[in-house]
């Protein structure tokens, strides 16, 4: 330092023409690096909060890259982490691209930024760039979507379920047929739910020929207990089912207490409520449906990997009448389907290594159930053993058949319908209850119900209060599902 002290005061001193000229050039180039160092230094810093900026509103864009907000909420969300006016810069963008299936969202935004010392070369401003790509990735999921498939559905209501289901499962597969780790599995129910016709193996007391001319469709009782539905985890080897059969009623004639034969409302004497032979088991049969599976809906479609299986089986649901809804009965095939202790179980096309351990490490198991009705047995008016529309009716209390057996049966303590709810509804509850102690997440949706006990039953069933959607129309549930699915997607930054 003492020697270039000493070179600089030489140079001070000289008097000569090229030392001046010298030290003006060598100033300029001092004073030009120095600002170029500093500018680029400021640029940095402008690029470096565009980029944090742009990271924000990416990942609030792809919490609802579906929804009609998204582009409002990514530049809401970019402006909110972008300092006003900082260092004096001018922002243009963020520019917002998304490609078709709403898997990559990528932001870009450029600053000009006004130079302080550069303007000495004739440099007055810089530009600056930044670019964020989000791609919308997700976890590991055992997804299982136990949709009522009740008669109260038809019409438009189970037209938007099953347009909303494939929805659902179309954003989380995306263009894809398969995805890493990913399996859907669907559970629809009625009164009963339907375990496939192959699984006889599951059975005890199963007769093909009580079908006859027909055949064992596959829905089954409720086991007794102490193997209830809370208890769903123990497997076919410990407790079997006994085949859902509805018996004919046909030339069984129903007298009153009185003695008197049962009238239908025109005064007709009144038939039973499932007269077979003929056999009509059919959707669009409605309640005037009849054959020994009256009531059971499409079997269960247990965990697989792809996804034109997953949306072929919401296709193939329908509006099976009759029975009632007793949603506890789906819920607990859908804990099945989930439950570790069932893997090897199922067969094809679930792989053998499924289902997976609980608390899997990057795996979820998700439960996503919806109800259009009270947990209740139906009666089917005009038409004994039940009293619902019969003149003067005699007869004693009694419903349709359903996984329970008939209401009379009292194999929930009780020949009362209204007591029955109360009993089922507390049974769904200890269920839901069990299944998330095990860790499963468990969505529900009540479409166009206003009683209030199962607006509240299905509210506390739901993991968390936000899980709980109520549909006051069919319209709805697009954004309802929709919004399920954005949830279940988790985000990272890819670039």
């Amino acid at each position: 330092m003492r020697r270039l002290l000493h070179h600089f005061r030489r140079l001070a001193a000289d008097r000569q023409g090229g030392t001046a000229i010298f030290m003006s050039m060598a100033m300029l180039v001092l004073v030009a690096s120095v600002g170029t160092a500093i500018d680029s230094g400021r640029g940095y810093l402008v690029r470096s909060h565009l980029s944090q900026a742009l990271d924000a509103a990416a990942l609030a864009g792809g919490r609802v890259v579906f929804a009609t907000s998204r582009d409002a909420d990514i530049r809401m969300f970019f402006t909110a982490n972008y300092p006003s006016d900082y260092l004096g810069a001018t922002v243009s963008g963020p520019t917002i691209a998304v490609d078709a299936n709403g898997e990559n969202i990528t932001l870009t935004a450029t600053a000009t930024v006004p130079t302080t010392f550069m303007r000495v070369v004739g440099i007055n401003t810089m530009t600056v760039k930044a670019q964020t790509i989000v791609k919308r990735t997700n976890r590991g999921m055992e997804l299982v979507l136990v949709m009522d498939n009740t008669g109260s559905m038809a019409g438009t209501k189970i037209t938007a379920m099953k347009n909303a289901a494939t929805n659902l499962v179309n954003i989380l597969y995306g263009s894809n047929e398969t995805q890493n780790n990913f399996w859907v599995a669907l559970v629809p129910y009625v009164a009963t739910v339907n375990i496939g016709n192959a699984r006889t193996a599951w059975l005890t007391g199963y007769t093909a020929s009580k079908y006859s001319p027909g055949t064992w469709k596959g829905c089954v009782e409720a086991r007794v207990s102490p193997y209830e539905e809370d208890q769903a985890e123990a497997l076919p080897s410990v407790k079997k089912w006994a085949p859902f059969l509805w018996i004919t009623t046909k030339g069984i004639t129903y007298t009153g207490s009185d003695g008197k034969v049962a009238k239908d409302s025109s005064g007709n004497t009144a038939t039973g409520d499932n007269q077979w032979t003929p056999i009509n088991e059919t959707t669009g049969a409605g309640n005037a449906a009849t054959g020994p599976n009256l009531g059971c809906g499409p079997p269960i479609t247990p965990l697989q990997p792809n996804k034109s299986t997953a949306v072929n089986a919401i296709a193939a649901m329908g509006p099976w009448s009759r029975g009632g809804t007793m949603a506890n009965l789906g819920l607990a095939w859908a804990w099945r389907v989930l439950s570790p202790a069932w893997r090897g179980q199922w067969g094809s096309p679930t792989p053998a290594t499924l289902p997976m351990d609980y608390n899997t490490a990057l795996i979820d198991k998700v439960v996503v159930m919806l109800t259009d009705g009270v947990n209740q047995w139906y009666d089917y008016p005009d038409h004994p053993p039940g009293c619902d529309g019969i003149q003067n009716c005699k007869l004693p209390a009694d419903a349709d058949y359903t996984a329970y057996g008939r209401l009379s049966e009292k194999r929930l303590g009780t020949s009362v319908n209204a007591t029955a709810t109360t009993v089922i509804n507390t049974r769904m509850t200890t269920l839901c209850t069990a299944m998330k102690q095990k860790g499963i997440i468990i969505y529900t949706i009540v479409l166009q119900e206003n009683d209030t006990n199962t607006q509240n039953l299905y509210k506390a069933c739901a993991t968390k209060p936000e899980y709980f959607f109520n549909s006051p129309t069919a319209a709805d549930l697009a954004a309802i599902f929709q919004q399920i699915a954005t949830q279940l997607s988790n985000l990272r930054v890819a670039q």
